[in-house]
C-alpha cells in the first residue's frame, strides 16, 4: 500500500503473520487494540515498523509527515 502525506488507507493485517510496514519520511504510528489500548510510536524515514497480530489489532493509523522543500533557515 501506497499512501502520501494527509492520505489514509486500510489494510488486514494477516493473524500470526508478520507485517513489515517501511517508509521514507518522519511517520507517526498508532496501534489500538480490541481492548483499548492505544500504543503510539514515532520514526525517523528509513526505519522498520514490525506487527505480529494475535487478533487483537482492532486498526494501525499512520501519519506521516511531509518533509519541506529547498532550503530551510536554521536559527
Amino acid at each position: 500500500m501506497d499512501i502520501g502525506p494527509g492520505e489514509k488507507g486500510y489494510m488486514q493485517l494477516p493473524i500470526g503473520e508478520e507485517t513489515i510496514f517501511s517508509h521514507n519520511k518522519p511517520v507517526t504510528y498508532q496501534v489500538v487494540t480490541s481492548e483499548g489500548s492505544i500504543i503510539e510510536v514515532e520514526l525517523p524515514s528509513g526505519v522498520e515498523f514490525k506487527v505480529t497480530s494475535a487478533g487483537d489489532i482492532k486498526s494501525v493509523n499512520i501519519s506521516i509527515f511531509d518533509s519541506p522543500t529547498g532550503p530551510v533557515e536554521l536559527i
